[in-house]
């Protein structure tokens, strides 16, 4: 296996990883019995998509139209996150609760799904095999962090700063305004509007939480 495949299996394995962390902090909410079965169908579509997306999100990615909607989704999906509570999906059906962790993983990890297509390099049919071949990783993780979820609540704050930082690079693609913090270079520009949305979140979870009351 040349360099370019090992680079491409390493990326499938980690963006396959990044979606259970996701689907993870959606599956507490539904039945204890129903979540195999619910994270096996999503993570058959997201492996299906994951294919054309890595091959044509580039494109979209091109036209800022498509930057700015996928954006203001994640904002929506960051904010909602961290309000979650276990009542707000009751009642769902099965397609449902599929439905939901299939878009709640596929909008957030857009950014992903950019990096895996610039990985491609021509190797089409090694993407199809390694989108396929980590379903499994998928599932066993998402299972996982599901059950950790309804313990630790803190994972939702991670996931939604993940997504957070995904909307920043959406609406910034190139930093302006690089800084250096113990050798790593972070773009200024998108941790601000990360931490905004996240603000935003926080103020949405607070409303929520007083509505409730």
């Amino acid at each position: 296996m040349n360099s370019q495949l090992i680079a491409l299996s390493v990326v499938s394995l980690i963006v396959a990883v990044d979606n259970a962390l996701l689907a993870g902090m959606i599956l507490p909410w539904a039945p204890g019995s129903q979540k195999p079965v619910i994270v096996t169908a999503a993570g058959i579509l997201l492996g299906m998509t994951q294919i054309g997306m890595a091959i044509g999100v580039g494109h979209l990615m091109a036209h800022a139209s498509f930057r700015i909607g996928a954006g203001i989704v994640l904002i929506w999906m960051c904010a909602r996150t961290l309000s979650m509570v276990p009542a707000s999906h009751r009642g769902c059906s099965l397609w449902g609760h599929v439905w939901r962790v299939y878009f709640f993983t596929l909008f957030g990890n857009l950014d992903n799904m950019i990096w895996l297509g610039s990985e491609l390099k021509g190797n089409d049919l090694w993407l199809v095999f390694f989108s396929l071949a980590t379903i499994p990783l998928f599932i066993v993780v998402a299972v996982f962090l599901a059950e950790q979820c309804e313990r630790h609540r803190w994972i939702l704050v991670v996931g939604a700063g993940m997504m957070a930082w995904a909307a920043s690079g959406l609406f910034v693609p190139r930093s302006v305004w690089p800084v250096t913090v113990w050798g790593v270079v972070f773009p200024l520009e998108r941790v601000v509007i990360a931490l905004s949305i996240l603000g935003v979140g926080f103020v949405w979870r607070w409303w929520t939480v007083v509505r409730g009351a």
